[in-house]
């Protein structure tokens, strides 16, 4: 007597395993996005940051500007008649912009020795950051006033 053969079944796996394994996204596959994303955030600090410095500085250069116009206009609406009346003109103001920074505007006139009536007076302003030793200007301006020598 024959025995009879053994029927070979594919091994097929209990559906536990096979959906454990096409389950999703593993725990490794987060943590390597994750760093992938934060190295590229770090490549952009930079940019950033200098964005950031730029825009600052965009900000005290306009407002030095802006400050530096207002004392022009200031000085040819007042004017002066004379040389007497011509140093008052002479003004120092200290305005701390948006960003923090004090900024310094002079106006200046030349002394009355170096001054004659009936003339045109030149008056400068400048406008500086009172932090910075050098006084280097960040925004300045000259204009001529007439002095017509009436009292």
């Amino acid at each position: 007597m024959t025995q009879p053969r053994a029927v070979l079944r594919p091994a097929v796996m209990p559906a536990d395993a096979s959906s454990r394994r096409d389950a999703g996204i593993g725990l490794i596959e987060i943590i390597i996005s994750m760093i992938l994303i934060s190295l590229l955030a770090i490549a952009f600090i930079p940019v950033l940051v200098s964005a950031l410095r730029a825009s600052e500085l965009n900000s005290t250069s306009a407002t030095a500007t802006r400050l530096v116009a207002q004392a022009i206009d200031e000085a040819r609406t007042r004017g002066a008649a004379d040389c007497a009346a011509a140093q008052l003109l002479n003004a120092t103001r200290d305005t701390v912009d948006a960003q923090g920074v004090t900024l310094r505007v002079e106006t200046s006139v030349p002394a009355v020795a170096s001054c004659t009536n009936l003339s045109t007076l030149r008056v400068t302003v400048v406008a500086y950051d009172l932090a910075d030793a050098s006084r280097t200007p960040i925004a300045d301006a000259r204009t001529l006033i007439y002095l017509d020598g009436t009292p």
